[in-house]
Parts: structure tokens; C-alpha cells; sequence
């Protein structure tokens, strides 16, 4: 079995009066998808954006990428490392195309520092392809369906060439089509070797597409196993 991309040991995250996490852990696989599963306040959230670089954790605690102690400032700093994420509702901008969209904040460029235009719409057509999707980059993106938007919005996230991808509640809403979309994706990442952490509060999506499953259960860490070691009645205990 391959070594774990990223893991994240004995994470405390304390806010004024509060203890969102309490010495949780968690590992993520290259190739496969892991579920994180809890109710609301179980510090979900938290994490995600501890591994976004969006909040730090107290000390005392490690994060290993490679096994190799990793330190996440910022948000840029997880991007740097190759961590990005996708939530229910990613930021878009309606008036701008596609592959702007896709590129905002990173679009290639010329000598001279020029957008390259040709370059930006190539790639984005690239990662659409990847994503089976028949979107034209330099289509607005006012002009898309919910569904389209938010392959849109992975595209962004991929645009990167991540190691690690969080999909934050992504079926939210998605139709039944667009969820079965977003598997054939996440299918097509797994073969690609990337790590997925997974959120959801639906355990028929868990069983569908999980191949790890870790709970945690206020602030806490309580289990995790693989999800053919695990029925939805233990899972739910």
C-alpha cells in the first residue's frame, strides 16, 4: 500500500471559548477518495480550512506532505503545495468567460507580462476535456447551467495540477445526472493518483464512491477504517 500524501496528526484548533478540534488526525491516499463524516459542529469545516491554510492550527500538532513536515500560512501556501478545494458554492464571476474563470488570479503570461489569451483558452479546453465536459472556454459564464458552473468551478480547482483535491459538499445542487458527473470526475482523478478528501452528509454517496471513511464527533476523532470494513448502521454509531 502507498504511503499517505498528506497526514495530519494530533490537530487542536482553539477559538475564544470554543475547542473546535481536539487532537484529530486524519490521512488521505493517493488514488483513492476518503469521506470525512460528522454531524454539524463535529469541526468538519475547521479542518478544511486548516489544510486550505486559511486558519492554523494551535501548536503541538503536525501536518506531513510526503512525510515531510509541512507548515500552511496561507491560502497560497496550500496552493503552492498542490491542495486545493471545491465547495458547495465556489466564487465565480457571471460576466467573465469561462476560461477566465478557470485561470482568475494565475492566468499564463507573455514577456512582458501581457495575458496570453490563446494559451489561457488551450488549457482550460484541456481540463474541460478531462472533465468530459462540452464547454467552450470562451463561452460567459451567465450562459451555463448550475451543473456547467460548477464543473467550471472544479476545472478551477484542477487548474492547478493538484495532489490534493477537497470536495466540499459539492452535490448540494447538483441533479441526479450532474451527481452521476461528478463521479465519472472523480473516477477519472482517483486513476490520476490524486488524493480526495470527500464531505458529505449523505451516506449513500459515502458507500457509492469512498474508499476510506474517518468520523469525527464534536471536535473529536472517533474512527476510520476502509468503507468495505463498515456498514452504514456502524458508521452511523
Amino acid at each position: 500500500m502507498a504511503p499517505p500524501i498528506l497526514e495530519l496528526a494530533g490537530i487542536t484548533k482553539t477559538f475564544p471559548g470554543v475547542k473546535a478540534l481536539d487532537g484529530v488526525r486524519l490521512e488521505l491516499y493517493p488514488g483513492e477518495l476518503t469521506s470525512l463524516v460528522g454531524e454539524n459542529g463535529a469541526g468538519k469545516s475547521t479542518l478544511v480550512k486548516i489544510i486550505t491554510g486559511v486558519y492554523q492550527p494551535d501548536p503541538g500538532g503536525e501536518i506531513r506532505l510526503d512525510g515531510k513536515p509541512l507548515i500552511l500560512p496561507s491560502p497560497e501556501a496550500a496552493f503552492a503545495a498542490g491542495i486545493t478545494a471545491i465547495y458547495q458554492e465556489t466564487v465565480l464571476f457571471e460576466e467573465l468567460s469561462v476560461a477566465e474563470n478557470i485561470f482568475l488570479g494565475h492566468q499564463p503570461r507573455r514577456a512582458g507580462g501581457l495575458i496570453d489569451w490563446a494559451a489561457m483558452n488551450a488549457r482550460s479546453r484541456e481540463i474541460l476535456e478531462r472533465l468530459e465536459a462540452d464547454i467552450d472556454p470562451v463561452a460567459i459564464l451567465k450562459q451555463l447551467s448550475i451543473g456547467q458552473r460548477h464543473i467550471v468551478g472544479i476545472a478551477r480547482a484542477l487548474s492547478i495540477d493538484a495532489r490534493i483535491v477537497i470536495m466540499d459538499e459539492p452535490t448540494a445542487a447538483l441533479s441526479r445526472h450532474e451527481i452521476d458527473d461528478l463521479y465519472g470526475i472523480i473516477k477519472s482523478l482517483k486513476a490520476e493518483g490524486k488524493a480526495i478528501l470527500f464531505i458529505t452528509h449523505k451516506f449513500d454517496e459515502i458507500f457509492a464512491i469512498s474508499d476510506r471513511y474517518t468520523v469525527f464527533r464534536d471536535g473529536a476523532f472517533v474512527g476510520e477504517g476502509r468503507i468495505v470494513d463498515v456498514d452504514q448502521d456502524r458508521l452511523s454509531r
